[in-house]
């Protein structure tokens, strides 16, 4: 019975490449969570880079009607109405002009 002892003992033994198999099996697992963790990321960046191109497109659009609204309140035409009826100014005439030498 004791001849069968050591038999029993190097039976059950795991081959030694089986620890370098564990360890690639941890370090599949890894690049598995990793993929998956990746993947999840670049989801979430795309759907914030969607909303601050949406975001800019509403600013550029803003932009515009100010730029439009700035234009419509400093039009030529409207200063001069303005001038003339709130302020009581007048264009001059030709004599009441007079130039300044430097």
């Amino acid at each position: 019975m004791s001849s069968q002892l050591p038999l029993l003992v190097e039976r059950h033994r795991l081959p030694r490449s089986s620890g370098w198999l564990a360890i690639v099996w941890v370090l599949v697992v890894v690049s598995a969570l990793a993929v998956a963790y990746s993947a999840h990321w670049s989801r979430v960046m795309l759907n914030d880079l969607a909303a601050e191109m949406s975001q800019r497109e509403k600013a550029q659009a803003e932009w515009g009607r100010l730029i439009l609204e700035q234009s419509t309140w400093t039009a030529h035409n409207r200063v001069e109405t303005l001038a003339a009826s709130q302020l009581n100014m007048r264009v001059p005439e030709a004599v009441e002009v007079i130039l300044v030498k430097p």
